[in-house]
Protein backbone atom coordinates (compact mmCIF):
# COMPACT_ATOMS: atom_id res chain seq x y z
CA UNK A 1 0.00 0.00 0.00
CA UNK A 2 1.30 3.29 -0.96
CA UNK A 3 1.39 6.08 1.23
CA UNK A 4 -0.40 9.43 -0.01
CA UNK A 5 0.82 12.93 0.49
CA UNK A 6 -1.80 13.57 3.18
CA UNK A 7 -0.34 10.51 4.84
CA UNK A 8 2.96 10.95 4.87
CA UNK A 9 3.07 14.59 6.15
CA UNK A 10 0.78 13.35 8.97
CA UNK A 11 3.59 10.88 9.15
CA UNK A 12 6.33 13.46 9.60
CA UNK A 13 4.26 15.28 12.17
CA UNK A 14 3.88 12.47 14.57
CA UNK A 15 7.72 11.43 14.21
CA UNK A 16 8.38 15.39 14.67
CA UNK A 17 5.72 15.27 17.81
CA UNK A 18 7.55 12.15 19.62
CA UNK A 19 11.22 13.68 18.95
CA UNK A 20 9.92 17.11 20.52
CA UNK A 21 8.66 15.03 23.41
CA UNK A 22 11.79 13.14 24.30
CA UNK A 23 13.70 16.39 23.33
CA UNK A 24 12.16 17.95 26.25
CA UNK A 25 12.40 14.86 28.63
CA UNK A 26 15.09 16.28 30.08
CA UNK A 27 16.15 20.45 30.67
CA UNK A 28 19.59 21.67 28.53
CA UNK A 29 22.79 20.07 30.63
CA UNK A 30 20.47 17.28 32.56
CA UNK A 31 22.18 15.00 33.48
CA UNK A 32 24.32 15.37 35.48
CA UNK A 33 23.34 18.88 36.67
CA UNK A 34 19.48 18.77 37.03
CA UNK A 35 19.08 21.02 40.79
CA UNK A 36 15.66 22.22 41.74
CA UNK A 37 14.60 21.22 37.74
CA UNK A 38 10.90 20.73 37.16
CA UNK A 39 10.50 16.89 36.03
CA UNK A 40 6.97 16.76 37.04
CA UNK A 41 4.79 13.89 35.45
CA UNK A 42 7.61 13.19 33.53
CA UNK A 43 7.75 9.69 31.51
CA UNK A 44 11.62 8.70 32.12
CA UNK A 45 10.92 5.19 32.05
CA UNK A 46 14.75 3.56 31.55
CA UNK A 47 16.52 6.59 31.70
CA UNK A 48 19.88 6.65 32.65
CA UNK A 49 20.66 9.40 35.50
CA UNK A 50 23.33 7.57 37.48
CA UNK A 51 25.39 10.04 39.42
CA UNK A 52 22.93 12.98 38.43
CA UNK A 53 22.99 15.95 40.99
CA UNK A 54 18.89 16.04 41.62
CA UNK A 55 18.67 18.18 44.78
CA UNK A 56 15.31 19.58 45.42
CA UNK A 57 13.96 18.25 42.26
CA UNK A 58 10.32 17.83 41.58
CA UNK A 59 9.49 14.32 40.02
CA UNK A 60 6.14 14.28 41.46
CA UNK A 61 3.81 11.58 39.74
CA UNK A 62 6.40 11.04 36.84
CA UNK A 63 7.27 7.56 35.08
CA UNK A 64 10.39 6.51 36.79
CA UNK A 65 10.10 2.58 35.74
CA UNK A 66 13.45 0.77 35.67
CA UNK A 67 15.44 4.58 35.75
CA UNK A 68 19.15 4.36 37.16
CA UNK A 69 19.23 6.81 39.54
CA UNK A 70 22.98 4.59 41.08
CA UNK A 71 24.56 7.14 43.43
CA UNK A 72 22.62 10.24 42.17
CA UNK A 73 21.66 12.66 44.67
CA UNK A 74 18.12 13.29 45.44
CA UNK A 75 18.26 14.61 48.71
CA UNK A 76 15.26 17.34 49.48
CA UNK A 77 13.28 15.81 46.20
CA UNK A 78 9.50 15.75 45.73
CA UNK A 79 8.73 12.42 44.50
CA UNK A 80 5.38 11.74 45.32
CA UNK A 81 3.25 9.60 43.70
CA UNK A 82 6.13 8.17 41.16
CA UNK A 83 6.34 5.46 39.98
CA UNK A 84 10.08 3.48 40.88
CA UNK A 85 9.08 0.18 39.87
CA UNK A 86 12.23 -1.71 39.22
CA UNK A 87 14.37 1.36 39.33
CA UNK A 88 17.95 1.00 40.18
CA UNK A 89 18.51 3.40 43.16
CA UNK A 90 21.72 1.97 45.05
CA UNK A 91 23.78 4.33 46.38
CA UNK A 92 20.91 6.73 46.04
CA UNK A 93 21.08 10.21 48.58
CA UNK A 94 17.03 10.88 49.45
CA UNK A 95 17.81 12.51 52.78
CA UNK A 96 14.60 14.39 53.39
CA UNK A 97 12.53 13.50 50.50
CA UNK A 98 9.46 13.29 49.73
CA UNK A 99 8.27 9.55 48.22
CA UNK A 100 4.14 9.95 50.22
CA UNK A 101 2.44 7.32 47.61
CA UNK A 102 5.04 6.25 45.50
CA UNK A 103 5.75 2.75 44.17
CA UNK A 104 9.36 1.39 44.87
CA UNK A 105 7.85 -2.25 44.05
CA UNK A 106 10.83 -4.37 43.47
CA UNK A 107 13.40 -1.29 43.46
CA UNK A 108 17.01 -1.71 44.43
CA UNK A 109 18.15 0.12 47.51
CA UNK A 110 21.57 -1.03 47.94
CA UNK A 111 23.53 1.46 49.78
CA UNK A 112 20.79 4.06 49.83
CA UNK A 113 20.10 6.78 52.42
CA UNK A 114 16.68 7.33 53.52
CA UNK A 115 17.08 9.30 56.64
CA UNK A 116 14.02 11.48 57.09
CA UNK A 117 12.64 10.36 54.28
CA UNK A 118 8.53 10.66 54.13
CA UNK A 119 7.17 6.97 52.45
CA UNK A 120 3.76 7.52 54.10
CA UNK A 121 1.36 5.26 51.91
CA UNK A 122 4.18 4.38 49.86
CA UNK A 123 4.88 0.54 47.83
CA UNK A 124 7.64 -1.55 48.78
CA UNK A 125 6.68 -4.47 48.13
CA UNK A 126 9.64 -6.95 48.09
CA UNK A 127 11.93 -4.25 49.12
CA UNK A 128 15.58 -5.79 50.14
CA UNK A 129 16.09 -3.13 52.86
CA UNK A 130 19.03 -5.27 54.56
CA UNK A 131 21.98 -3.76 51.90
CA UNK A 132 23.54 -0.79 54.39
CA UNK A 133 20.33 0.96 53.66
CA UNK A 134 20.38 4.32 56.05
CA UNK A 135 16.70 4.58 57.48
CA UNK A 136 16.93 7.12 60.11
CA UNK A 137 14.22 9.07 61.94
CA UNK A 138 12.38 7.27 57.90
CA UNK A 139 8.80 7.91 57.88
CA UNK A 140 6.63 5.22 56.82
CA UNK A 141 3.06 5.43 58.61
CA UNK A 142 0.58 3.58 55.61
CA UNK A 143 3.44 2.24 53.88
CA UNK A 144 2.88 -1.40 52.18
CA UNK A 145 5.95 -3.38 53.06
CA UNK A 146 4.46 -7.18 52.45
CA UNK A 147 7.48 -9.58 52.43
CA UNK A 148 9.96 -6.55 52.55
CA UNK A 149 13.63 -8.15 54.06
CA UNK A 150 14.10 -5.80 57.39
CA UNK A 151 17.20 -8.57 59.48
CA UNK A 152 18.82 -6.94 60.93
CA UNK A 153 18.22 -3.20 59.99
CA UNK A 154 18.02 -0.19 61.86
CA UNK A 155 14.66 1.42 62.25
CA UNK A 156 15.36 3.41 65.66
CA UNK A 157 12.50 5.83 66.34
CA UNK A 158 11.50 5.06 62.76
CA UNK A 159 7.14 5.81 61.91
CA UNK A 160 5.28 2.46 61.04
CA UNK A 161 1.86 3.46 62.45
CA UNK A 162 -0.72 1.41 59.99
CA UNK A 163 1.64 -0.15 57.95
CA UNK A 164 1.54 -3.34 56.71
CA UNK A 165 4.16 -5.44 57.23
CA UNK A 166 2.40 -8.72 57.14
CA UNK A 167 5.21 -11.61 56.53
CA UNK A 168 8.09 -9.60 56.40
CA UNK A 169 11.30 -10.36 57.74
CA UNK A 170 12.18 -8.15 61.11
CA UNK A 171 14.57 -10.96 62.80
CA UNK A 172 17.27 -8.94 64.46
CA UNK A 173 16.34 -5.51 63.65
CA UNK A 174 16.41 -2.44 65.70
CA UNK A 175 13.21 -0.79 66.30
CA UNK A 176 13.78 0.85 69.77
CA UNK A 177 11.48 3.95 70.49
CA UNK A 178 9.62 3.24 66.74
CA UNK A 179 6.16 3.97 67.09
CA UNK A 180 3.94 1.34 65.36
CA UNK A 181 0.77 2.75 66.47
CA UNK A 182 -1.26 6.01 66.78
CA UNK A 183 -3.70 5.91 69.33
CA UNK A 184 -5.25 9.11 67.53
CA UNK A 185 -6.48 7.86 64.87
CA UNK A 186 -6.67 4.45 65.84
CA UNK A 187 -3.60 3.14 63.18
CA UNK A 188 -1.70 0.22 64.02
CA UNK A 189 0.96 -1.64 62.53
CA UNK A 190 -0.42 -4.96 60.79
CA UNK A 191 2.53 -7.38 61.54
CA UNK A 192 0.60 -10.96 61.24
CA UNK A 193 3.20 -13.64 60.37
CA UNK A 194 5.99 -11.49 60.20
CA UNK A 195 9.01 -12.82 61.72
CA UNK A 196 10.49 -11.14 64.52
CA UNK A 197 12.31 -13.33 66.53
CA UNK A 198 15.30 -11.32 68.26
CA UNK A 199 13.64 -7.81 67.68
CA UNK A 200 14.52 -4.71 69.57
CA UNK A 201 11.60 -3.20 70.73
CA UNK A 202 12.71 -1.43 73.69
CA UNK A 203 10.42 1.96 74.49
CA UNK A 204 8.30 1.05 71.50
CA UNK A 205 4.82 2.32 70.72
CA UNK A 206 2.98 -0.41 69.90
CA UNK A 207 -0.65 0.46 70.47
CA UNK A 208 -3.38 -0.84 67.82
CA UNK A 209 -0.68 -3.18 66.15
CA UNK A 210 -1.60 -6.29 64.87
CA UNK A 211 1.06 -8.98 65.68
CA UNK A 212 -1.67 -12.39 66.01
CA UNK A 213 0.44 -15.45 65.22
CA UNK A 214 3.84 -13.80 65.18
CA UNK A 215 7.17 -15.37 66.11
CA UNK A 216 8.42 -12.26 68.92
CA UNK A 217 10.48 -15.10 70.90
CA UNK A 218 13.66 -13.70 72.44
CA UNK A 219 12.78 -10.11 71.69
CA UNK A 220 13.39 -7.13 74.07
CA UNK A 221 10.29 -5.09 74.47
CA UNK A 222 11.47 -3.18 77.53
CA UNK A 223 9.66 -0.47 78.46
CA UNK A 224 7.07 -0.74 75.04
CA UNK A 225 3.77 0.05 75.06
CA UNK A 226 0.60 -1.26 74.32
CA UNK A 227 -2.72 -0.63 73.47
CA UNK A 228 -5.72 -2.55 72.35
CA UNK A 229 -3.15 -4.29 70.61
CA UNK A 230 -3.10 -8.25 69.02
CA UNK A 231 -0.91 -10.86 70.16
CA UNK A 232 -3.32 -13.67 70.23
CA UNK A 233 -1.61 -16.91 69.43
CA UNK A 234 1.79 -15.13 69.36
CA UNK A 235 5.23 -16.51 70.64
CA UNK A 236 6.92 -14.50 72.90
CA UNK A 237 8.79 -17.30 74.48
CA UNK A 238 11.92 -15.87 76.43
CA UNK A 239 10.91 -12.05 75.39
CA UNK A 240 11.67 -9.30 77.60
CA UNK A 241 8.93 -7.41 78.65
CA UNK A 242 9.96 -5.54 81.98
CA UNK A 243 8.43 -2.49 82.66
CA UNK A 244 6.18 -2.59 79.62
CA UNK A 245 2.60 -1.24 79.89
CA UNK A 246 0.30 -3.22 78.30
CA UNK A 247 -3.46 -1.48 77.99
CA UNK A 248 -6.27 -3.35 77.10
CA UNK A 249 -4.18 -5.93 75.40
CA UNK A 250 -5.26 -9.57 74.09
CA UNK A 251 -2.57 -12.06 75.30
CA UNK A 252 -5.02 -15.14 74.91
CA UNK A 253 -3.07 -18.41 74.52
CA UNK A 254 0.40 -16.83 73.47
CA UNK A 255 3.75 -18.48 74.78
CA UNK A 256 5.58 -16.47 77.21
CA UNK A 257 7.56 -19.56 78.57
CA UNK A 258 10.68 -18.01 80.53
CA UNK A 259 10.01 -14.62 79.44
CA UNK A 260 10.61 -11.85 81.83
CA UNK A 261 7.63 -9.71 82.91
CA UNK A 262 8.95 -8.24 86.10
CA UNK A 263 7.29 -5.02 86.54
CA UNK A 264 4.98 -5.03 83.84
CA UNK A 265 1.88 -3.04 83.81
CA UNK A 266 -1.53 -4.44 83.38
CA UNK A 267 -4.81 -3.04 82.27
CA UNK A 268 -7.50 -4.96 81.09
CA UNK A 269 -5.42 -7.75 79.43
CA UNK A 270 -6.55 -11.35 78.35
CA UNK A 271 -4.17 -13.84 79.91
CA UNK A 272 -6.42 -16.69 79.37
CA UNK A 273 -4.99 -19.78 77.57
CA UNK A 274 -1.52 -18.51 77.57
CA UNK A 275 1.15 -20.04 78.25
CA UNK A 276 3.55 -19.19 81.26
CA UNK A 277 6.05 -21.94 82.54
CA UNK A 278 9.48 -20.71 83.40
CA UNK A 279 7.78 -17.04 83.43
CA UNK A 280 9.21 -14.53 85.72
CA UNK A 281 5.44 -12.30 86.94
CA UNK A 282 7.22 -10.79 90.06
CA UNK A 283 6.48 -7.49 91.25
CA UNK A 284 3.22 -7.52 88.99
CA UNK A 285 -0.01 -6.30 90.50
CA UNK A 286 -2.70 -8.96 89.57
CA UNK A 287 -6.77 -7.92 89.93
CA UNK A 288 -9.91 -9.38 88.92
CA UNK A 289 -10.72 -8.37 85.13
CA UNK A 290 -13.55 -6.01 85.12
CA UNK A 291 -15.61 -4.90 82.47
CA UNK A 292 -18.10 -1.99 81.49
CA UNK A 293 -21.69 -2.40 80.46
CA UNK A 294 -20.78 -3.12 76.47
CA UNK A 295 -18.73 -6.17 78.03
CA UNK A 296 -15.58 -4.51 77.47
CA UNK A 297 -12.23 -5.21 79.82
CA UNK A 298 -11.53 -1.89 81.80
CA UNK A 299 -9.59 -3.17 84.31
CA UNK A 300 -8.02 -5.71 85.77
CA UNK A 301 -6.05 -9.28 83.64
CA UNK A 302 -8.13 -12.46 82.77
CA UNK A 303 -5.81 -15.48 84.16
CA UNK A 304 -8.49 -17.93 82.76
CA UNK A 305 -6.71 -21.48 81.62
CA UNK A 306 -3.37 -20.52 81.86
CA UNK A 307 -0.59 -22.95 81.73
CA UNK A 308 2.21 -22.54 84.60
CA UNK A 309 4.43 -25.04 86.47
CA UNK A 310 6.24 -24.73 89.49
CA UNK A 311 9.04 -22.88 87.68
CA UNK A 312 6.88 -19.83 87.44
CA UNK A 313 7.67 -16.79 89.57
CA UNK A 314 4.88 -14.98 91.10
CA UNK A 315 4.88 -11.97 93.08
CA UNK A 316 5.09 -12.27 96.73
CA UNK A 317 1.77 -13.57 98.34
CA UNK A 318 0.47 -13.99 95.40
CA UNK A 319 -1.73 -17.61 95.11
CA UNK A 320 -2.34 -17.92 91.35
CA UNK A 321 -5.60 -19.78 89.82
CA UNK A 322 -5.11 -23.31 89.15
CA UNK A 323 -3.08 -24.23 86.24
CA UNK A 324 -4.16 -25.61 83.19
CA UNK A 325 -2.54 -28.73 83.17
CA UNK A 326 -2.74 -29.05 87.19
CA UNK A 327 0.86 -28.84 87.96
CA UNK A 328 2.00 -27.72 91.24
CA UNK A 329 1.95 -23.70 91.81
Amino acid sequence: MQLTTYHRFLLFIAVALVALSCGQSLPSGCPPTCDKANLRGRDLTHVDLSNAKLTGVNLSGSELQFVNLHNADLSGSDLHNAHLVGANLSGVNLRGANLTGANLTQAILDDADLSGADLTLATLTGVDLTKNVTLTAVILNKARLIGVKLWGVNLKGAQLAGSDLRGANLVGADLSGANLGDRSNKQGAILRGADLRGVRLSGANLSYADLTGTDISRAQMDGATTYLTEFGGANLTKTNLTGSKLSFTTLSGVKLEGANLTSVRLLGVLLNGAVLKGANMQQIEFSPLQYDLSKQPIAGVDLRGMDYDQTTQWPAGYSPPESAAGEDK
